[in-house]
């Protein structure tokens, strides 16, 4: 039966947490057991080598198709556990044999996954390094506190028997991946990608193993759990472990540094963008050597000058360092805005973008210039015609309005001098004139040169042809008056070659003696 202790006293309440520990956590274990059980998971084996083979090639794949649910595939396999596990309960118990096996188990493990991953990475298709690549490149206290938590749960489970499978898989979660980026970053040569993620990894696997030595510690496993140790052998199992914390603590000072430069980072760029109205939608903080780079893309409803100059200024007094701030401001609008600007839609979210992707200083000035030019377009284009993607094949349809009026023949000249200014890489514009009856051609007295059309006559028989095509006119009637037998069969020479030349058949022809003489186009009646 558990007494209480007196409160009033810390030497009687120490005395009691003791005697708690002893019975409840340190004598409720068969340490033998447990220790026979880490020592066979943490072989080097058969099972153990194809399984880390497999794991690390699913994972890989996994890496290159950015999807999450492979990735865990390949941390439900991942026999990493073992090794792991029996190294932090090797320094646990002073066990340099133990540590000795653990250690080269987990240089074996390592090697032939890098031996599967680089391999794969070669010979796949797909070497672009995606976000799941990216977010396992550099350490944050976020994923320490993952390997942590990981390490822990596996040492207990493992001491108490119970879910050793399931912490399997959190444990795998925090290096298995890490280390087929390793693998990733090796074959494509990119070598920031691969120190990165061997960094993460190192990380992953030191936090884990002191985690599961100071949950053994707990439950009571040390030296007596081992053959006697001779005094160098303890001293350099010691000195391991000393080493191994060396590492993990100038990481947690560089994770921790990490994330209070991009606490402030953060907490200064929102209040910045509060005091205009603004928000921060994107932010990037990277620390290489003594200074840190800030790239942020900052939503505001109007421009704001002087921003990126303010912050830089205010950030280095802060952080104490030397500071390199990009902000890229996205101009927001209201519905009544959006509505007016539905012509421009599509050039906005090409500015968004290109905003997105380090757009320069420059290039917003020049972007904001093209978006004002395509209003005043838009604006004034419903007075001339309707603008539309062309409804067959690339390119524009210019559809011209009928209370524009524009001659026939102006609408040609239109179209001839767009296509003229057209640059290589444009799409050309065809411009459909409204549809409406055909002028009269006056023919006029003929010539002793020629009884056939002049340039002029030429020239409006041409825009007709060319009206007709446009509007996908496939016959045409002829009347022809006021003119004789040869000189109505030259004009209808002439007027046949300008028809097929542009896929328009001629149809009835109805020639008339009196009257002025004139040539009259007409469409069909059905």
């Amino acid at each position: 039966m558990d007494h209480a202790p007196d409160l009033a006293s810390p030497a009687a309440w120490w005395r009691w947490a003791r005697q708690w520990r002893k019975t409840r956590l340190v004598d409720g274990v068969d340490r033998i057991a447990v220790l026979e059980h880490v020592h066979e998971g943490g072989e080097l084996g058969p099972r153990y080598a194809f399984m880390v083979v497999m794991s690390c090639g699913i994972a890989a794949l996994g890496l290159l198709q950015d999807s999450a649910a492979v990735i865990i595939g390949a941390m439900l396999i991942s026999p990493l556990m073992g090794p792991i596990i029996n190294l932090g309960m090797g320094l646990a118990t002073f066990d340099l044999r133990t540590v000795r096996e653990s250690l080269r188990t987990l240089g074996a493990g390592v090697a032939l996954a890098l031996a599967i991953a680089i391999p794969l990475v070669w010979l796949s298709p797909l070497q672009e390094a995606t976000g799941e690549i990216l977010a396992r490149t550099r350490p944050t206290f976020f994923d320490l506190l993952v390997a942590v938590l990981s390490g822990l749960a596996g040492a207990y489970a493992t001491i108490t028997r119970k879910g050793e499978t399931i912490v399997g898989v959190a444990i795998a979660t925090a290096l298995m991946p890490p280390l087929a980026v390793v693998g990733f970053g090796t074959a494509v040569g990119n070598w920031d990608i691969a120190r990165g993620a061997a960094f993460l990894f190192m990380t992953n696997l030191l936090a884990i193993a002191l985690s599961v030595t100071i949950v053994a510690r707990w439950y009571g496993f040390g030296g007596d759990d081992t053959p006697k140790q001779s005094a160098w052998q303890a001293l350099l199992i010691v000195g391991t472990f000393v080493l191994l914390s060396i590492p993990l603590g100038l990481a947690l000072k560089r994770i921790a540094l990490q994330s209070q430069t991009e606490l402030t980072v953060r907490t200064t760029l929102d209040a910045a963008a509060a005091g205009v109205n603004g928000r921060v939608s994107a932010l990037r903080v990277d620390t290489t050597g003594e200074g840190v780079g800030v790239d942020a893309v900052v939503l505001v409803p109007t421009h704001a000058a002087g921003l990126e100059a303010r912050l830089q200024r205010t950030l280095g007094e802060r952080l104490g360092r030397p500071v390199a701030v990009r902000v890229r401001e996205v101009l927001t609008a209201d519905d009544a805005t959006v509505a007016r600007q539905q012509g421009t839609l599509a050039e906005l979210k090409r500015s968004v973008l290109a905003l997105q992707d380090a757009e320069s200083v420059r290039a917003q000035k020049l972007q904001a210039a093209q978006a004002q030019q395509a209003r005043v377009t838009a604006a004034l284009l419903p007075y001339l015609g309707r603008l539309q993607r062309a409804t067959s094949g690339p390119g524009w349809e210019l559809w011209l309005a009928a209370d524009a009026r524009v001659p026939l023949a102006r609408a040609q000249r239109i179209e001839g001098e767009i296509e003229a200014a057209r640059q290589e890489g444009d799409d050309p514009l065809r411009v459909v004139p409204a549809l409406q009856g055909l002028p009269p051609i006056a023919l006029g007295p003929a010539t002793d040169d020629a009884i056939g059309p002049d340039p002029a006559q030429q020239a409006a028989l041409e825009a007709q042809a060319w009206a007709l095509q446009r509007w996908r006119a496939t016959r045409v009637d002829v009347v022809p008056a006021g003119v004789d037998d040869a000189r109505a069969d030259a004009w209808e020479q002439a007027l046949r070659s300008a028809l097929s030349a542009r896929g328009i058949a001629m149809g009835d022809v109805e020639r008339r003696r009196g009257g002025e003489a004139t040539l009259q186009l007409a469409l069909p009646a059905s």
